[in-house]
């Protein structure tokens, strides 16, 4: 990545700063990382005017590392909204479009109690042994795209590798037909735009695609579930249909909805991991060099990778109560932006924060959240990325960039390149 202090530019911070307007331009949107450390160094704990008066009219933008584990621990600080939960047998709910039935249903966006009693049903049936277990079939999947490239031409590297290999193995863990990965994939990441709520406004055109997707995608699953209820196998869907705690179980709702939740989440931030760590590493050959000859390094090299560029660039937390950060009091239902990104550069943490090191020592990446809202899928894409990346290294050791221009999706929350083409 370029060199922070080459890409400097003067722009004003004052109270009518809208930091997500400065990280919309392109240059920005492929460098946001000078942004976050003049706003650091202007103040940590911003106070901001919401740019869409999402749940909030003003919110606080944190940059610093410590504050902003602390808030994504912290018990006083929560997901849910502050209009509360429609429930299904409500004539109200019937009413809803699919993608707001959907949300009430999604663990990221639910605090306890709601989110204790779904989040444990997705822990008993998403349990970390079968993650483990899927490590062979991500090897062979893995192969399986590398015997694929074209020695030639050179590789397209996330439709050809990043994206197929996480779409894949996530319909293998699901137990959907892989054929379909395109098609959900389409819906999914019409879907995901939605986490940038409290950045963009949308057009009606914008708004009209993404209700489209979630009836169509709510649709699809609900089909796989009924067949699934009546022919239940080994896979993660059967078992979120069938695992209990005493009387109780997910209902179907619930199910499709988190399906919905996992499919965005399995498909953007695995593939963005993966793809924006070997661009890392050959944008960094001494570091890329380090890992080819101790490929042993790679569990430390993804946590780092995670740090540097992380593909969750910020998530959101309120206020359940009056709080105190840096100094600053945090008023009850205030939202709250921890920009992770920033975090993950802050000099107070780390030494030499703009420079990657896959050896750094106690690197903690908060790119999947923290406290109850850890993401349950981590694992498989810390899994993914370690596979994939050492595979990558060990078949193709002479691999390198394509001399070409690259950039970054215009999405400030979700970070990933929008090519990345390699030769070896």
């Amino acid at each position: 990545m370029d060199n922070i202090t080459d890409l400097e530019k003067d722009f004003k911070i004052d109270k009518d700063f809208n930091l997500f307007k400065v990280l919309s331009t392109r240059e920005n949107i492929d460098n946001p990382y000078h942004v976050y450390h003049q706003l650091r160094t202007y103040d940590p704990v911003f106070s901001m005017k919401s740019p869409t008066g999402f749940l909030s009219e003003n919110i606080w933008i944190l940059t610093r590392y410590d504050d902003i584990s602390n808030v994504l621990v912290n018990k006083k600080f929560g997901r849910g909204n502050k209009f509360g939960k429609i429930k299904e047998d409500s004539k109200y709910y019937a009413k809803l479009n699919s993608l707001t039935q959907m949300r009430q249903h999604w663990v990221t966006f639910l605090d306890p109690p709601d989110h204790t009693r779904i989040r444990n049903f997705i822990n008993k049936a998403f349990s970390p042994k079968m993650t483990s277990n899927l490590q062979p079939n991500i090897v062979s999947i893995s192969n399986y795209l590398m015997d694929k490239f074209d020695s030639e031409k050179g590789v397209e590297f996330i439709s050809e590798f990043s994206y197929p290999l996480t779409a894949i193995t996530l319909a293998e863990l699901l137990g959907i037909p892989k054929e379909d990965r395109d098609i959900i994939d389409k819906w999914a990441m019409e879907i995901v735009r939605t986490l940038d709520v409290v950045t963009n406004q949308f057009s009606s055109e914008d708004l009209k695609n993404i209700y489209k997707s979630a009836e169509e995608i709510k649709d699809y699953f609900r089909k796989i579930v009924e067949e699934k209820l009546k022919n239940p196998k080994n896979d993660l869907i059967s078992k979120l249909l069938t695992v209990k705690d005493k009387d109780d179980q997910l209902t179907k709702e619930e199910v499709i909805a988190t399906l919905v939740l996992m499919t965005m989440d399995a498909h953007e931030a695995p593939k963005n991991l993966i793809a924006n760590g070997l661009y890392a590493l050959l944008k960094n050959p001494e570091q890329l060099s380090k890992l080819k000859n101790n490929p042993e390094l790679i569990e430390n090299a993804v946590e780092e990778i995670l740090r540097y560029d992380s593909p969750a660039q910020f998530t959101g937390r309120r206020a359940n109560e009056d709080e105190i950060l840096g100094g600053k009091e945090i008023k009850k239902g205030i939202q709250i932006i921890c920009m992770i990104g920033a975090g993950h550069r802050d000099p107070e943490k780390f030494d030499n924060p703009d420079e990657l090191d896959i050896e750094r020592k106690d690197v903690l990446p908060l790119s999947f959240g923290g406290g109850i809202h850890y993401c349950a899928g981590a694992g498989l894409a810390r899994l993914e990325a370690q596979i994939g990346i050492n595979l990558l290294l060990e078949r193709f050791p002479n691999i390198q960039l394509k001399d070409k221009e690259y950039h970054y999706h215009d999405s400030l929350h979700s970070r990933g390149l929008e090519s990345l083409e390699i030769e070896y």
